[in-house]
């Protein structure tokens, strides 16, 4: 959801985007869709969540454009390839991102392996790209799904991101540390922001928002799904891993 009002464009997440809670989902994802805004009563609750410890793939993103930093959360899955939302690639004119910064593997959102963005591939069938790295970011990556099995409904799964610690001005309450909560997957039939298969949960100790966008629900030790809407309380809905397998692996040899 990247945010089109000058209010959040800071935090480019499909949780800071065209859409800005799961109910605006039917509305086109584009940079010119209106923004429906936040519930005033959405309480902070990773919003709430804890401070995580980094498993070394976890990745922070910081996208440049038009004088603004647009930032998500993404994972490590090869030396030279990250993997994030899509809606994470384009700033709130629309345009395709062309400078990224990624820091991959530690607590700190700008501490760990610091690499730049060489290409960036985006998917048709949903919210997810890669990103080619310009250096080998670390010799830790996430375990992906290679089935839809790998996530159940009542599933226990945790989400992490470096996003915003509040529903309100997130540009500005960007978390510094890696945090995490735990959620409940409750439907692994649902869609994600760009149409695709996705995977919903409920988030009873954490409600993820922007900056999240494009980070991991790892459910057993494998990532299952990348973060992709949220209402900002109580559900947040992850694209399917196992839906653009085949895809991953046909762009990065992953």
């Amino acid at each position: 959801m990247r945010e089109s009002s000058r209010r959040f464009a800071r935090a480019a997440a499909l949780l800071a985007g065209s859409a800005a809670a799961l109910a605006t989902l039917a509305a086109p994802a584009s940079a010119s869709a209106p923004v429906t805004p936040l519930s005033p009563d959405a309480q902070p609750s990773i919003i709430g969540g804890s401070t995580a410890q980094n498993p070394g793939y976890i990745t922070r993103f910081n996208g440049h454009a038009n004088g603004y930093t647009f930032f998500c959360t993404s994972t490590l899955i090869g030396a030279r390839w990250v993997l994030t939302a899509k809606h994470c690639m384009y700033d709130n004119n629309g345009q395709r991102l062309t400078d990224i910064d990624l820091y991959i593997g530690s607590n700190s959102a700008s501490g760990g392996v610091h690499a730049k963005a060489s290409a960036t591939y985006v998917y048709s069938g949903g919210d997810l790209a890669l990103i080619k790295l310009n250096t080998n970011g670390g010799s830790t990556y996430s375990r992906l799904a290679s089935s839809s099995s790998d996530a159940e409904e009542g599933d226990s799964a945790t989400v992490y991101g470096w996003g915003a610690t509040q529903s309100t001005d997130e540009g500005n309450h960007q978390s510094n540390v890696l945090k995490k909560a735990s959620v409940r997957i409750s439907d692994t039939n649902s869609s994600d922001n760009a149409g695709g298969p996705a995977i919903s949960a409920d988030t009873p100790n954490g409600a993820v928002a922007g900056g999240d966008s494009g980070g991991p629900m790892v459910d057993g030790g494998v990532q299952v799904g990348v973060c992709s809407t949220s209402d900002r309380s109580s559900t947040t809905t992850y694209g399917s891993v196992a839906n653009g397998r085949s895809w991953i692996r046909q762009v990065s040899g992953v």
